[in-house]
């Protein structure tokens, strides 16, 4: 437990501490990628969270899971992504990743007392903390053309940086209803540039733009679930056997703060050590108050559950994104819908002889549209996911794990750019049923 606790700290900490390295070139667009809020136990069977809910597992997209959990867990996660992007005359390929996640998320009740104190209460009541990466940019673009009347000119566009969104979940669940409420935080920053060299001009000039975003916002989201049961043990009506669970996400609008910097620059001539001189100051403002309005959003999902052995599901999301208002970098989006289905077994998960029969094994596949629009087309990601849920018996007979998934998708068909990806996520869930725990004393 302690290795494995130190080990899984240890990673998510570094990955704190590095900064993404990324190479997408539709990160300049929009706010940048925006990044899964899922975990690699949901990522293996298609990205499954809005019906989605778990004893021993995390759920941030829907925080009425929260109320659905029977220990104290603690996730964290890590992804790495290998892609290939082509046009019509090139490619390149290069891998990127970082930290995918870090989450704390315990049940307000502890599930030792209730079997001690021989009560059941109908209610039940969960509570979270987590850190994940919410958007992300990264690119360095280089193009090279000829224009009338100004021969060769080459262009450079660079950007960095992204936001992080810290996040309480809290939720409650009463018999077989539960709802639950994301507060969040988003802050970070983000750097454009942009750089022209007249390269046949006389004498030379080029000119350079340099755009900061430093965004800070409060955010949320609400969350409801709801579990028809099917059948329940005989001789224990409390104890579902199978059921479905139907899920609903949902967010208004919000306005993030931005501070926005912009310095624009035309240099002339080369001196001797072959820097540009003679810098003239296009635009120099400072400190200006901006807002970025992101949109509403809504989600539904369906899951059916046989328990310890079977999971199927399925949802839509919709994004009205054509609200999306950016003061600092005006631009129109469209309109979301995204689609995605997964199914989890697992053999048996009370084998004592074969571990190959206790994995859950996952597999998923997804159709999501991308709000921003490039030359007046869509992006579309389409790929699909399969993944694994390898438990580990700790000290105590707590139950963990740990979680790989796999994806392997194509973003933006038929476009500029046209991205063919794999991407790895691998996440440790540690589990522990003793927090809260009233100890007794005869």
């Amino acid at each position: 437990m302690r290795f494995l606790l130190i080990f899984s700290i240890l990673l998510t900490s570094l990955a704190l501490l590095a900064q993404p390295k990324q190479n997408s070139p539709y990160s300049k667009y929009g706010i940048g990628d925006r990044l899964n809020q899922f975990f690699a136990n949901q990522v293996g069977w298609g990205g499954q969270t809005v019906a989605f809910n778990d004893p021993f597992h995390l759920n941030l997209v829907n925080p009425a899971s929260y109320a659905y959990l029977r220990s104290t867990s603690l996730e964290t996660g890590l992804y790495a992504k290998y892609s290939n992007l082509s046009t019509n005359n090139s490619e390149a390929s290069f891998w990127s990743g970082n930290l995918a996640y870090l989450a704390l998320g315990f049940t307000l009740k502890s599930p030792i007392n209730e079997v001690l104190d021989k009560i059941k209460s109908p209610w039940n009541y969960g509570m979270g903390f987590s850190l994940t990466p919410y958007t992300l940019v990264g690119y360095n673009i280089l193009t090279d053309e000829n224009l009338d009347g100004l021969g060769e000119v080459e262009n450079s566009f660079e950007g960095s940086g992204g936001t992080y969104r810290f996040n309480w979940s809290g939720a409650v669940k009463h018999k077989h209803t539960a709802l639950g409420l994301n507060l969040g935080w988003v802050f970070g920053k983000s750097v454009y540039s942009a750089t022209t060299n007249f390269v046949d001009s006389f004498p030379t000039f080029q000119t350079n733009r340099r755009e900061d975003l430093r965004t800070n916002g409060f955010v949320w989201n609400a969350g409801f679930q709801h579990d028809f049961v099917l059948k329940s043990l005989e001789n224990d009506k409390s104890i579902p056997l199978r059921w479905i669970t139907v899920g609903i996400t949902g967010e208004g609008q919000h306005n993030l703060d931005v501070i926005n910097d912009v310095l624009f620059i035309r240099s002339r001539g080369i001196s001797s050590n072959g820097n540009y001189i003679d810098a003239d100051t296009l635009q120099s403002a400072l400190d200006v108050s901006r807002t970025i309005t992101l949109p509403a959003t809504f989600g539904i999902g369906i899951q059916y559950v046989r328990t310890s052995k079977l999971k199927l599901g399925a949802q839509f999301d919709y994004g009205a994104w054509s609200a999306y208002r950016n003061e600092a970098r005006p631009e129109e989006m469209r309109n979301t819908s995204s689609v995605s289905a997964g199914v989890e077994y697992i053999p048996d998960f009370a084998s004592y002889n074969n571990y190959g029969k206790r994995i859950r094994y996952r597999l998923g596949a997804y159709y999501r549209q991308d709000p921003r629009l490039v030359n007046g087309k869509g992006l579309d990601d389409v790929g699909i996911s399969f993944g694994f849920g390898l438990p580990v018996i700790l000290p105590r007979q707590q139950t963990s794990f740990v979680n790989a998934a796999f994806e392997l998708g194509r973003f933006g068909a038929n476009t500029t750019i046209e991205e063919t990806y794999f991407r790895i996520t691998v996440g440790f869930t540690l589990n522990d049923n003793s927090w809260f725990y009233k100890r007794r004393f005869e």
